[in-house]
């Protein structure tokens, strides 16, 4: 291994000159990637283009360093820095998909892996072995959306009433009240509460089949602090806090926030907001809310988080949860209606059972849009904190003790200023950004060639200048 050589790749920096729309950002916002996966899939493309400036014979990247590939031609001049570095212009160029190219590019993907495990050892299975950072979920997508269903079960819903009208008619009418509504209340108060155990106990048996290396077991605090309250506010807010910690920032009169000092130590996110105060002043804190929430790097944790939330939402094994939940409760409803139907139809007070089935519809549909939820604010937030977090060093980590102690560890000066921001700056979890620009420039140097493997849209690079 060419130990300056490679020192050199992993000291280059994509995101040099910095920007709030840097590669590793837009990289991040394109694919919705958490930060950890996008640094890992950077990381995964250098040691490829490295063995692709070794090589002596065609390299193939996987779908995921594909992708980081592709977003790097875009940002030509530090694509050509990097080329440059390799002292090798490494060409990129697609698959056409012919037939009679298959078993080439299958060949350097095998030589490609052959090569990366003698350098770098094993490789990453999330990176080269899954085509998204999605797929290690291992969740198939359902054939019937939960819209469709719901729709059809309703219908099924109110043809069935007829038929079983006659059929619990002679029931209903041997049971008199309330006998029949304290049972029923009884029924549907115990039905919640199974059906509540048993849904957390598959929601932790599926989460139990995503992969090892998933992204999920590797998020940042801030990403599982807005899965959990789909608040970007929640984010900032801790953010300016660390700021205010470490005296960075201060807390003036009016609801004030005032950059002391413009240090140097600082993370990502901390950099956008001393910025922003390096750029406009000193501001109120509801408007520095509202400027970070438009921010690329705040969007991106909220992006990357909706996406997997609809990922999963869309899934086989999560509609097949909500199914089941869903035909329970229709069964329920189906019970109490029936009784209110037999109650009309001989004269007898049917208001207190009506209103006790309107309850149990509306708690119902709560309890429903909690499910669509319960992965995201329990069983994830949960797994961290007792089985990932307590094997980690995160003892003197401020980002991970708000994660587990919310407002429990800010600042108390700082308490009366997010509760203001709330009132007059609502939470945005989503948003658009643009930024950069394009040029062009033309470069002939090259005799590389490139092949895709299996599926891949590109292949790989097997010479240069």
């Amino acid at each position: 291994m060419d130990n300056a050589l490679w020192n050199k790749i992993l000291q280059f920096d994509f995101d040099d000159p910095p920007g709030e729309f840097g590669f590793s950002i837009r990289l991040a916002k394109e694919k919705f990637w958490t930060k950890n996966f996008t640094e890992k899939a950077i990381l995964e493309y250098k040691k490829f283009m490295y063995l692709a400036s070794i090589s002596e014979s065609m390299v193939s990247p996987s779908e995921t360093v594909d992708e980081v590939w592709h977003l790097h031609l875009i940002f030509t001049q530090s694509y050509e820095k990097f080329c440059q570095l390799l002292g090798k212009q490494i060409q990129h160029i697609p698959s056409t998909h012919n037939k009679a190219d298959f078993q080439k590019f299958k060949k350097a993907k095998e030589q490609t892996n052959t090569l990366y495990e003698s350098i770098f050892g094993a490789q990453p299975k999330d990176i080269w072995e899954f085509d998204g950072m999605y797929e290690s979920l291992n969740l198939d997508k359902a054939k019937i959306n939960l819209r469709s269903f719901i729709s059809k079960s309703l219908i099924v819903f109110l043809i069935l009433t007829f038929p079983f009208y006659y059929i619990l008619k002679p029931i209903y009418i041997t049971i008199n009240n309330p006998y029949f509504l304290i049972g029923y209340v009884i029924l549907c108060a115990v039905t919640f509460k199974i059906l509540d155990l048993y849904n957390k106990i598959k929601l932790r048996q599926i989460t139990r089949k995503f992969d090892s290396t998933s992204f999920v077991f590797d998020l940042q605090p801030y990403e599982l602090i807005y899965l959990k309250t789909q608040k970007t506010s929640r984010v900032i807010d801790g953010v300016v806090n660390e700021l205010i910690d470490n005296k960075t920032v201060e807390i003036q009169p009016y609801s004030i926030i005032n950059l002391i000092e413009n240090k140097s130590d600082l993370t990502t996110e901390q950099i956008q907001v001393t910025t922003s105060l390096k750029e406009f002043g000193k501001s109120v804190y509801s408007t520095l809310m509202k400027r970070m929430q438009r921010k690329p790097l705040f969007i991106n944790i909220s992006n990357c988080m909706n996406a997997f939330e609809k990922y999963f939402i869309k899934s086989k094994k999560f509609n097949n949860l909500f199914y089941l939940n869903f035909v329970v409760f229709e069964i329920l409803a189906m019970i109490g209606y029936i009784r209110i139907m037999t109650g009309f139809n001989r004269n007898k007070p049917v208001g207190l059972l009506v209103f006790t089935l309107i309850v149990f519809v509306l708690v119902a549909i709560f309890f429903l849009y909690k499910l669509t939820r319960l992965l995201f604010i329990a069983i994830i937030p949960n797994l961290y904190k007792k089985e990932i977090l307590p094997v980690r060093q995160i003892e003197n980590n401020w980002q991970w003790n708000y994660f587990l102690f919310s407002t429990a560890v800010i600042t108390p000066a700082f308490i009366p200023l997010i509760e203001e921001s709330n009132k007059y700056s609502p939470d945005t979890s989503s948003g658009n950004s643009s930024g950069g620009s394009c040029g062009t420039s033309s470069d002939s140097s090259s005799s590389s060639s490139c092949g895709s493997s299996c599926g891949s849209s590109c292949g790989g690079c097997g010479g240069g200048d």
